[in-house]
């Protein structure tokens, strides 16, 4: 395990529990589709793709921390795959449902799976 300053540690946690808080901000999001006494679901979506360009701009300082952590850094890069999901959706701008379909069944899924993995990685830096 490489050896990080109280700072590097700091960040990491930080990041690490951003993760989890858009997990639950997809939650809302997701949950907002089908129950209407959940009426902020467009601008918590919306704080979700700010927090995504923070999670991108992170990873260049992890990359440089973390450099000799092959697997973890590698685990990170795969964020380009959420953002290309993102991306290609256009449903935002033409049908209410297919953009929902798409936030619940691609979207939120492939994040998902994403943050779980890189924080699976990172457990042993938050527990120290």
């Amino acid at each position: 395990m490489t050896t990080l300053t109280e700072n590097h540690y700091e960040m990491i946690h930080f990041y690490y529990n951003l993760l989890t808080t858009i997990e639950e901000g997809f939650d809302y999001v997701v949950q907002s589709f089908s129950n209407l006494e959940l009426t902020e679901g467009d601008r918590i979506f919306k704080d979700i793709l700010a927090a995504f360009y923070h999670v991108d701009s992170t990873h260049k300082t992890l990359h440089a921390v973390l450099q000799e952590e092959r697997e973890l850094v590698e685990e990170l890069e795969k964020f380009d795959q959420v953002i290309m999901a993102l991306d290609e959706e256009s449903s935002i701008f033409t049908s209410l449902a297919t953009h929902q379909d798409f936030v619940k069944n691609q979207l939120f899924p492939a994040y998902l799976a994403w943050k779980e993995s890189v924080q699976s990685q990172l457990q042993p830096y938050i527990t120290q």
